[in-house]
């Protein structure tokens, strides 16, 4: 069996690091029923109604997978055909965008009035970087607000 460490230090009210044998392995934000958790892979959010033992988590990597592009059949440059003509298509940025979904109306206002509940919802795959910050970053002021009432 292998050594394990691991030690939580309160740096703020709501706000954790979390340490193990390798060094930092995270940052906390959150209070019980609403965290989101920073850490070297990815963040993970995760809201629940405390002491019902029934939670939601999402977990969003760092690491931006590039698509592999797809196998063509190459042909060997003859005389009639350069080689600039055998590279693979680059996709558009348009076509990137296009994958994006907005933010609803209904999900906007859900944000706005109960962001510990509806920020999560934007981690879900498909909407935009910006959009994700925007409603985590209201949910955390929204939180912070509410610990210094």
């Amino acid at each position: 069996m292998g050594f394990r460490f691991r030690k939580s230090i309160k740096l703020a009210p709501g706000v954790r690091i979390n340490l193990t044998k390798k060094g930092i392995s995270s940052v906390s934000v959150g209070k019980r029923g609403a965290t989101v958790n920073v850490g070297k892979k990815g963040t993970r959010g995760t809201v629940g109604i405390p002491g019902s033992r029934l939670s939601y988590s999402s977990y969003k990597s760092h690491n931006k997978a590039t698509p592999r592009p797809q196998r063509s059949i190459q042909k060997k440059p003859t005389q009639h055909s350069s080689p600039a003509s055998t590279r693979l298509p680059v996709p558009s940025v348009q076509d990137m965008n296009a994958t994006q979904k907005p933010v609803s109306i209904l999900l906007g206002i859900g944000i706005f009035l109960f962001p510990i509940i509806f920020s999560w919802f934007t981690l879900k795959q498909g909407y935009s970087t910006v959009s994700r910050i925007i409603s985590m970053l209201w949910m955390m002021l929204y939180i912070f607000s509410y610990l210094k009432t």
